[in-house]
């Protein structure tokens, strides 16, 4: 996507000055306009890399969650780097994403409503291979209703859930019940299943998950023996960020027929964090000698940078930063780097600086009061649960080892 910096600049917080995106804008030589969403370029390939080797590793397909960044351009690096879809949650969502050229999709949802159903059915029209789930009769029949009058039929994959999650039927019995209306509506074409397994928690989450996986693969090769599957490859697919082992694991791909594949869609990988999913990452490693036997790990791309703006009493600085810039629904940003302007390199920062408090604007830096910041003073903050940052930022950076931004990338919430 090619962009006029100058227009960018104009209208846009965390950009640079008027200067070519080709010479870069400096964070550290202060040619942006802090605070800025930046994105790692070294560690976005080094996460799709890992992500990659663990999908051939365990013979399943990658569709990745494309709510986390939206950014159409990091859609083109996983799909480039071998993704098999994308998946998207939300009918403009996928609109979206087709129009940027994303030609398979997995829409991880219940696809309602009449409108939501003419802009699925306009990409249909343009020759987007779609899928979306299914877990109610009255959802099957509204779709059934709409996309025969209008000459299109809907892939479809049946939802699984659990007691007290989200959607989903509850359990074999109304799965069954399901899958054999599907089957008489003509304009549904049942491809698979599709299930969301994030939503089991407590100290026995991998044996309920294991369970779970497993009583799901068993339904459906009785089904594929049944035929109640539609002409063509028969789709398995669940996995957010935190399971994704469980869930090839209980799949085991390897074993399934030659027409049956399994699809994973974890979302936060590609940006990760030093939170949630930090933890949810060592959680993986614990588990998956395979994913230990990967060379390296995932790391944290997302940085944002921002200034020291006050320094009103000894211990506390206010940085300007808030909730305007970057995710708090899951713990505060983490002070990572120090850098005040003319220095050689930013440092880290010391390990007991720490934001106790955010607010639309600011945000309050607890530190010694021996702690030299200055008014102006750089600091960057890594963060938890890279969704609710990337939300924020019509336009995010890619910057090099050298924190020079080389290229924007647009994201479309």
């Amino acid at each position: 996507m090619s962009l006029s910096s100058e227009t960018v600049a104009a209208f846009t917080k965390g950009t640079g000055d008027h200067q070519s995106l080709d010479q870069g804008w400096s964070i550290l030589a202060e040619q942006v306009s802090l605070p800025t969403a930046v994105l790692s370029r070294q560690a976005l390939q080094n996460n799709q890399a890992w992500m990659t080797e663990y999908a051939a590793r365990t013979g399943v397909r990658l569709a990745p969650h494309g709510k986390t960044s939206m950014a159409p351009e990091l859609f083109s690096l996983q799909l480039q780097s071998g993704s098999w879809a994308m998946s998207l949650a939300t009918a403009p969502q996928v609109v979206a994403a087709s129009l940027a050229g994303v030609s398979r999709i997995i829409m991880a949802n219940q696809l309602v409503g009449k409108h939501n159903m003419q802009l699925i059915a306009g990409q249909l029209q343009k020759g987007l291979e779609f899928y979306c789930f299914v877990d109610s009769i009255d959802n099957a029949n509204a779709l059934n209703q709409y996309f025969q009058a209008h000459g299109l039929q809907l892939n479809v994959l049946l939802e699984i859930g659990v007691s007290g999650g989200r959607c989903g039927v509850r359990g074999i019995v109304q799965a069954d019940a399901l899958a054999e209306i599907i089957t008489t509506l003509p304009a549904l074409r049942l491809r698979g299943v599709a299930f969301y397994e994030g939503v089991i928690h407590g100290i026995d989450a991998p044996q309920q998950i294991r369970r779970f996986v497993g009583d799901i693969r068993t339904m459906a090769l009785t089904w594929h023996k049944q035929k109640r599957f539609a002409e063509g490859e028969v789709i398995l697919t669940g996995a957010g960020s935190a399971w994704y082992d469980l869930v090839a694991e209980q799949m085991d791909s390897n074993s399934l027929p030659q027409d049956m594949a399994v699809v994973i869609r974890p979302g936060c990988y590609l940006i990760h964090d030093t939170g949630i999913y930090q933890d949810a990452q060592a959680g993986v490693k614990s588990r998956s000698r395979m994913a230990c036997d990967i060379q390296g790990d995932l790391v944290s791309s997302l940085q944002v940078w921002a200034y020291v703006q006050s320094v009103p009493e000894p211990g506390m600085a206010i940085i300007g930063l808030g909730k305007r810039d970057a995710a708090f629904d899951a713990g505060l940003p983490t002070p990572m780097l120090h850098y005040r302007p003319g220095d050689k390199a930013p440092v880290p920062t010391p390990a007991h600086w720490q934001l106790t408090r955010i607010m639309d604007q600011h945000a309050m830096l607890k530190i010694s009061a021996e702690d030299k910041l200055t008014v102006g003073d750089i600091l960057c903050f890594s963060t938890s649960h890279p969704c609710l940052t990337m939300d924020k930022w019509r336009y995010l950076g890619i910057v090099d080892a050298d924190y020079r931004i080389r290229q924007l990338i647009q994201t479309c919430f």
